[in-house]
């Protein structure tokens, strides 16, 4: 059973949506800047639906966000929500939270940020970049094999778990490397601000190779390429 029609949604469908011993609650809040109660509200009332409908699930699987560890725990009404959730999730006998970083694929959301650049790039709009600022990004396609990998084939219940690439990235480089991929130039000013947030991946470490996902240096460039490539892909920002 799937809960939800994002981009987590569609790539855990093939495997899950006709479960009938597993849950995956990927619906909710899609928008890290959101702020409105009511969004959160909403999201809460549709869980807690979730959770009472399937308590005897053999899975109940949520994702949460590796922010949840840094410092936007205490200042990004977002992050609190989603920690906020996490402790309901937490009360399913069952459960299995994916703490996830920026998650790559092919999406129309234009709030994640590949699409975000992508789209300022290709209209040729001036933005900002923070050179301090470092994120990680994953192809939504390694979660999925990662998920797998704990839920399915190890029966991991009751953790909560970092599932993020085992490198992260400057901000700058991601933007250059869409730039290349695109064959546009970037029109950005460089702000002196930003942080990183290191990612703790230890859980993950011999899991993700056994699951054929191998996050190298040039990880980053294949993800980009993988999903704003070419034409065919067809994942301009309207």
């Amino acid at each position: 059973m799937i809960f939800g029609s994002g981009l987590l949604a569609r790539a855990f469908g093939p495997q899950f949506a006709n479960s009938a011993t597993s849950c995956v609650y990927a619906a909710g809040v899609s928008n890290s800047n959101c702020s409105d109660q009511r969004e959160f509200d909403r999201e809460q009332d549709r869980l807690m639906v979730a959770m009472g409908q399937h308590r005897s699930a053999e899975l109940f699987l949520y994702f949460g966000t590796c922010s949840a560890n840094g410092l936007l725990a205490s200042t990004s009404p977002y992050v609190q929500h989603k920690i906020k959730m996490e402790k309901i999730v937490e009360e399913h006998p069952r459960y299995l939270i994916l703490r996830l970083p920026q998650t790559a694929g092919k999406t129309e959301n234009p709030h994640t940020l590949l699409n975000y650049i992508f789209a300022r790039i290709i209209r040729s709009e001036r933005f900002q970049v923070w050179k301090n600022a470092r994120r990680n990004i994953i192809d939504v396609d390694d979660v999925v094999r990662i998920a797998i990998g704990l839920a399915l084939e190890e029966g991991v219940r009751r953790e909560s778990i970092n599932v993020a690439n085992f490198l992260d990235s400057a901000m700058v480089d991601i933007v250059e490397l869409m730039a290349k991929v695109v064959g546009k130039k970037a029109i950005y000013d460089c702000l002196d601000r930003g942080d990183a947030y290191p990612i703790d991946t230890r859980r993950i470490r011999e899991v993700a190779p056994r699951c054929g996902v191998i996050f190298g240096p040039k990880y980053l460039e294949i993800v980009i390429r993988k999903y704003f490539g070419s034409a065919a892909h067809n994942n301009v920002i309207s």
